[in-house]
């Protein structure tokens, strides 16, 4: 493989949320919705919330499957309709932002060999090319920057561009910003439909199937599978 650039997949990819990540942000979550709904003058239980929580997650899940993607406001107003809540769009649009901000209560687990990425900086423009939940493209750069990997130089994230893999366009915002055609790209990702799928389909040659946290079997085959991201170097060679 001899590509003039790489992008990768963030969620799965280059990190996952851990357990530390969890235990701080989702209480922290389920207390703003708490409070919002009060300011909105029906307040719920906590249970009531954790499950409008969970089913607007589904929804989301189900959009993502569909090639779409659902903001955390939609997904915000959802979980306020599911719980007979009146629909202020002001107050959903502050409760959104704050769901959002809780993304930076604690860090992200880097996923096996992730350091390897200031190696390949020094040789290749990067770029990510990822899809996006409650925590936004904006705060994944915060992310990034906390761990010392700001080493990137596009960005496609799927809250800022509209477009979710496997859809071509996904990839095209990234390779545009670099310059770069896609037949001279290289894609790294860990879900066989989304991104080995949609790296082929944008026209890239070659695509790799990072299987450090998961594998996940599709029907479309990656050139390669990693389970250490330190594997692409003797790849690249």
């Amino acid at each position: 493989m001899k590509p003039k650039a790489i992008t990768f997949d963030f969620w799965g990819t280059l990190f996952t949320e851990g357990e530390a990540f969890l235990e701080k942000v989702m209480p922290a979550r389920y207390e703003i919705l708490l409070d919002a709904l009060s300011e909105a003058g029906h307040p719920a239980e906590e249970s009531e919330v954790r499950e409008a929580y969970r089913q607007a997650a589904l929804a989301f899940e189900e959009a993502w499957k569909a090639g779409e993607h659902m903001s955390v406001y939609d997904r915000v107003a959802r979980i306020f309709a599911l719980l007979g809540a009146p629909h202020d769009p002001g107050l959903i649009a502050l409760t959104a932002r704050r769901l959002e901000e809780t993304s930076l209560l604690a860090d992200l687990k880097p996923l096996p060999g992730v350091e390897v990425l200031k190696a390949l900086a020094g040789k290749y423009p990067l770029a990510i090319v990822s899809d996006t939940g409650v925590t936004p493209g904006r705060l994944l750069r915060e992310h990034l920057r906390r761990q010392g990997l700001d080493v990137f130089q596009a960005y496609s994230f799927s809250d800022e561009t509209g477009f979710v893999k496997p859809k071509p366009e996904a990839f095209q915002v990234a390779l545009e910003a670099l310059g770069i055609p896609p037949e001279e790209a290289l894609h790294v990702g860990d879900l066989p439909h989304t991104d080995i799928k949609g790296a082929f389909g944008a026209g890239y040659p070659w695509a790799v199937q990072y299987v450090g946290l998961r594998e996940v079997n599709g029907e479309v085959k990656p050139t390669a599978k990693v389970k250490d991201h330190r594997e692409l170097l003797p790849l690249l060679e």
